[in-house]
């Protein structure tokens, strides 16, 4: 088994039987309890003549949560390096998460390419060996496309083996994990790269690329469609673009599916801001603004691989906002595709314009369930910080599905209300709508002015501007694009299909 990642390296991952004595790997992990001084350690340690427990010890490591300890083994075993990684309890994705993180990380400081673990024994579960090699996966994840030399790096992580008795289950749970990892790293680059480079145009022939290889129905609507089909809103945005936009569709149907899931996202592939023009600042992340159609082609590529259950239907708005002659004027009505009119009151409001279109186009085909993606609003990062993302939607059950989606992966979602009091600041004096409020609840007024589109389907909005990228490096994400929501959305479709 094995999954390429962004630099062309194929990992390789191996579940061994094998003595730990007899592991061919560069570096050992073991990740241990509070009782660290028994089990793989207590073999070493006899292994070794006694010499582990005594140095890990002056090391004044005590297996609690996040501690860690590097034991030299000096040529007498297989591997150079021990490392003990202290996990507490051991309970939640999150702690697996970390582990796989610090092994990759530390694999990375000492220029190792081969790396075996040794789970305990009450952890030694399938569930447990998937969030292993997916965090792995992740951590190692590096976007280079655009260095001009690499003999100076550091070798990735090349191998993994994991200490277990080989088991279709076990087998299954890497095989997912590494399309998981595959289709969120896939995600990454698309927002990674420049805006330069994805355009809406690009983002069109990826899909096709997509169909192609995965077996799905794709359809774009280029501007003289988009026309014909009444696609106001997201025409107007980007008139004042040279570059043309686009909805794409895209469309898994497996056997005996008796549920329809769409997902559209916001795939505005670089935003000035328009007419109402964002500070140099504010505009310096802007290619990332398409991180809701990341989500959607991040999905799609997976979908056939991982069997999900359930017809997927993926839809992205993709358009370019920026200032000319020709641009979208403050004051200026659109008419969107389900014949609502939107006043502009603010050009930098545009996603939720470009969605408005897609979600009345997606609930024509009459799905279950629908879902958005986008880095809406600036509010959200105010209100929830850098690790969670608002979500919030008109059923229950879907919204409280998504979130038990994300606190599987390590992607939390919070849910915010949809307050019906907040619903007047959405009233235009000459159209049906405005497209911003009066200041407050940004978050809140985004979902409540998206909600005018949805139709009556049970809907859940996610505005991910929060997390769809990262300064600062954090378990399995190292800095740039995160690829959120990719592993929620997969997750999510995989319950959904298995429940019937």
């Amino acid at each position: 088994m094995g999954r390429e990642n962004s630099r062309g390296v194929q990992m390789k991952v191996v579940v061994s039987s094998l003595p730990v004595e007899k592991l061919a790997v560069d570096l050992l992990v073991v990740p241990t309890t509070a009782d660290w001084k028994t089990g793989v350690v207590a073999e070493l340690d006899k292994t070794l003549r006694g010499s582990v427990i005594p140095e890990v010890r002056q090391q004044g490591f005590k297996g609690q949560d996040g501690e860690q300890a590097l034991f030299q083994t000096h040529g007498q075993l297989p591997y150079r390096w021990i490392l003990l990684l202290g996990i507490g309890t051991g309970d939640g994705a999150a702690t697996w998460y970390r582990v796989a993180h610090a092994a990759a990380t530390r694999a990375q400081e000492l220029s190792v390419s081969q790396v075996g673990v040794a789970l305990p024994a009450a952890h030694n579960r399938a569930a447990t060996v998937g969030t292993v090699v997916e965090g792995m996966i992740l951590a190692t994840y590096r976007f280079e496309e655009f260095k001009s030399t690499n003999g100076q790096r550091k070798p990735s992580v090349e191998r993994v083996v994991l200490m277990g008795t080989p088991s279709s289950e076990t087998k299954e749970a890497i095989a997912q994990a590494e399309r998981l990892a595959e289709a969120t790293c896939y995600a990454r680059d698309l927002v990674n790269r420049p805006a330069a480079v994805v355009t809406p145009a690009y983002l069109a022939n990826e899909a096709k690329r997509l169909g192609r290889e995965q077996n799905l129905r794709v359809r774009v609507l280029d501007a003289p469609a988009l026309r014909r089909s009444r696609m106001g809103c997201i025409l107007g945005v980007a008139q004042g673009s040279e570059q043309p936009p686009c909805l794409i569709e895209l469309v898994y149907r497996p056997p005996r599916a008796n549920k329809v899931v769409a997902i559209a996202g916001k795939g505005i592939t670089f935003d000035s801001g328009g007419l109402n023009l964002k500070t140099g600042d504010s505009m310096t992340t802007m290619k990332r603004d398409m991180a809701g159609a990341a989500v959607v082609l991040g999905v799609m590529s997976a979908v056939r691989a991982l069997g999900v259950g359930v017809e997927v239907r993926g839809y992205v708005a993709a358009a370019e906002n920026m200032p000319s002659g020709r641009a979208l004027r403050p004051g200026d009505v659109l008419h969107a595709r389900n014949g609502k009119t939107v006043e502009v009151v603010n050009t930098d409001a545009e996603g939720r314009l470009v969605l408005a279109d897609a979600l009345s186009y997606a609930v024509e085909g009459k799905p279950d369930v629908l879902i958005d993606f986008a880095t809406l609003t600036g509010a959200v990062r105010t209100a929830l910080g850098t690790r969670y993302a608002a979500v919030m939607g008109t059923n229950r059950e879907l919204v409280a599905a998504l979130i038990a989606a994300g606190q599987a992966c390590g992607e939390n979602l919070w849910e915010l209300p949809l307050v019906e009091d907040y619903r007047h600041e959405l009233q235009s004096p000459v159209a049906d709508l405005k497209n911003i409020g009066e200041g407050g609840a940004g978050t809140i007024i985004g979902g409540l002015f998206l909600r005018e589109f949805t139709g009556g389907v049970p809907w859940a909005h996610i505005d991910f501007s929060s997390t769809a990228s990262t300064d600062k490096p954090f378990a399995c994400h190292p800095r740039g694009a995160t690829g959120f929501g990719v592993r929620t959305t997969l997750r999510y479709l995989l319950a959904l299909g298995k429940s019937g």
